[in-house]
């Protein structure tokens, strides 16, 4: 099976997909609109990111951080992983990646990446992963999910008021004291400390979406906005407008560090109401 034959989920009302390239859960509605935004544009190859639904960042979040012209985000997005077996369940899949030659020039350590994906009244994700190697090492994991929302002029995010954040669109580091993340331009946050379940407040479409999580202490808030977007060859013209990233993790000062043979597991789940 290729890795970019794209595999349908179901069960009962909700639907969903996945690709075995970069582990990806690329689509996911429970009996109204879809929850999760995957772009016109993206470039289903090889090699190449997905642009949408919940691509999975392995072991460094954002540009690399040694300045060595690694890929952003790590590796783990860009590769083919092996599908697990499922036990012929509509309603599940799971995948892995392992290291290799490939991976060891890019990072020098052991591992062993497990994707898991579970429809329902929610759309349950989870990705384990384990030191397969001699000695501890350090790691920050994201699923750094897009949503679908109307309008992002109209969209808001709940739940971390009182947290800490880096914001990386205008520098500095900050307290968040309002109730809402909204959106007039460029928004990217990374908070931390933060376990806190977030909504989405999708004013446009009547709806709220939401992101509980386990395992994570890490939250980013990001949209591109209308000048960044224009660089995005992978994002479709406007498509910034419907989209909003509350993606979970353990980033900068929550990152893991996991001994030989031990192994960490994060879980979120993604809904709608109304």
């Amino acid at each position: 099976m290729s890795a970019l034959e794209p595999i349908v989920l179901r069960a009962g009302a909700s639907e969903g997909e996945a690709y075995a390239h970069g582990g990806h859960v690329t689509r996911y509605a429970a009996d109204g609109p879809p929850v999760l935004f995957l772009s016109s544009a993206t470039k289903f190859a090889l090699g190449e990111p997905i642009r949408g639904g919940v691509p999975v960042i392995f072991p460094w979040f954002g540009d690399d951080p040694e300045r060595r012209g690694r890929p952003a985000h790590g590796f783990a997005r860009r590769r083919a992983w092996r599908r697990l077996d499922g036990g012929h369940d509509p309603a599940y899949v799971a995948f892995e990646l392992t290291d290799d030659l490939q991976t060891l020039a890019l990072w020098p350590h052991r591992f062993g990446l497990v994707l898991a994906a579970r429809l329902g009244n929610k759309l349950e994700v989870s990705l384990r992963v384990e030191n397969r190697g001699a000695a501890t090492f350090t790691c920050e994991t994201a699923l750094h999910t897009y949503l679908t929302v109307g309008d992002i002029a109209q969209t808001a995010v709940a739940g971390l008021q009182g947290a800490h954040f880096q914001d990386k669109a205008f520098g500095g580091d900050h307290v968040d004291h309002r109730p809402t993340v909204t959106f007039t331009g460029e928004v990217d946050r990374t908070y931390t400390g933060t376990t806190t379940p977030c909504r989405v407040l999708d004013r446009a479409r009547g709806r709220t979406l939401t992101v509980a999580k386990d395992g994570s202490r890490s939250t980013v808030v990001w949209n591109p906005g209308p000048a960044k977007a224009a660089r995005f060859r992978d994002l479709g013209a406007g498509e910034w407008q419907r989209l909003v990233c509350v993606e979970s993790g353990n980033i900068g000062p929550d990152a893991l560090q996991l001994a030989p043979g031990a192994s960490h597991t994060m879980r979120v789940w993604i809904g709608a109401d109304g």
